[in-house]
């Protein structure tokens, strides 16, 4: 199989891929701004989602397009047929092998042949070691260290998804152990991965000494090492423990700090509870405003002059306040409720007038509680 041929299936599976891109996609009933968003891309994410479907997978990296199946919830074995198609093609041969697999020239000198030394098929081992080949090598390593930071990214999503699925709460101090041993033992698992897998009995014996210590139940470091012991064997499984990131894709993770190159679980746990929190405040907000313009319309009803006006809409204020900090049937509603009641008010002021702008205030918001989305909990730290 010549070099044309290979780049020719290349160029087919690239645009088969792409092809099986859109599918999924639709399957889903998709767009590509839902992909984009579902990917957390949402600026440029559609100009890259595009982009994926009509060619660039084959410059994709490997956790863009997990991202993007994640997104249209699909897997690798929607595209095993696309790939097993190609990689049983034959695989060309590069001429340098054909030229050293060939006989060598010899030369008749004195009635004894000898090898022609000037061929450039014959190499000492002192002059294989060039430094073409040193930055193969170099290369070779950048990439299979930047492989394991991409690994250890999508780990993370497993581990995440693991611990909540099994109720851990995000700002718990377990959660936090927990996570940290799945990530160790994540590492001794993928350290031991092909010959030097007889070691891993010890490393894992270890680890567990190191859970112990810092006190983690046995059954909650039994639950961490099944996640990551579940996402090992996945990896395995689709052929991608072994993976190696592209030299541009390599040379730009590893340019970056250590603790900067994956997303944490604490730092999903702080995304996700910082959005459930501003889901929250919106929500909360637009019923608190429902509130003060009620109370304001009941204000505004008043017949009387200027200042009175302005006291009844700093009381229509004062009353959705009441409203939005405090729940119905509570001893705090009532504290409330009873200081509003004693509040000396100026004499200009109706009684009547000042108790309807507080229950117009109360009606609207406890109306929309259950609308609210549930507020989230504490911070995770």
């Amino acid at each position: 199989m010549s070099g044309t041929e290979s780049k020719a299936g290349r160029s087919v599976l690239v645009s088969e891929l792409s092809a099986r891109l859109v599918a999924l996609r639709k399957r889903a009933g998709m767009t590509q701004r839902g992909v984009a968003d579902a990917m957390g891309e949402a600026r440029a994410g559609q100009r890259l989602v595009g982009r994926l479907e009509r060619g660039g997978v084959g410059s994709a990296s490997l956790v863009t397009l997990v991202e993007y199946l994640r997104a249209v919830r699909a897997g690798f074995h929607d595209l095993k047929d696309v790939i097993d198609r190609y990689t049983s093609l034959p695989i060309p041969e590069p001429a340098r092998k054909r030229a050293e697999a060939a006989p060598l020239p010899r030369v008749q000198t004195c009635g004894r042949a000898l090898v022609n030394r000037t061929d450039r098929s014959y190499r000492t081992h002192s002059e294989a070691r060039t430094p073409n080949r040193e930055e193969e090598r170099r290369v070779l390593r950048l990439r299979r260290r930047a492989g394991y930071w991409a690994l250890r990214r999508l780990f993370e999503f497993y581990l995440h998804s693991g611990l909540d699925a099994g109720g851990v709460a995000g700002w718990s101090k377990f959660r936090r152990i927990m996570a940290a041993y799945g990530r160790r033992v994540f590492n001794a698992l993928y350290r031991t991965h092909g010959t030097k897998e007889p070691k891993r009995a010890e490393r894992l014996a270890r680890l567990r000494e190191w859970a112990a210590r810092k006190t983690l139940d046995r059954t909650l470091a039994e639950y961490s090492e099944a996640l990551a012991e579940l996402a090992y064997k996945d990896m395995c499984e689709h052929d991608e423990i072994d993976w190696m990131s592209p030299e541009a894709e390599a040379r730009a993770i590893m340019a970056v700090k250590p603790r900067r190159r994956v997303v944490t679980d604490a730092q999903m746990c702080y995304a996700e509870w910082y959005s459930a929190w501003s889901r929250y405040s919106s929500a909360a907000l637009a019923i608190y405003e429902k509130a003060h313009k009620a109370a304001l319309e009941v204000a505004e009803s008043a017949r009387c002059d200027a200042p009175t006006l302005r006291r009844y809409r700093q009381a229509a204020m004062r009353a959705s306040n009441i409203a939005r900090s405090t729940l119905p049937d509570t001893s705090k509603r009532k504290q409330s409720v009873a200081n509003w009641n004693t509040t000396a008010w100026p004499a200009a002021m109706n009684r009547k007038l000042l108790d309807r702008i507080l229950a117009a205030a109360l009606a609207v918001w406890d109306a929309g509680i259950p609308t609210l989305p549930p507020a989230p909990g504490p911070m995770p730290v």
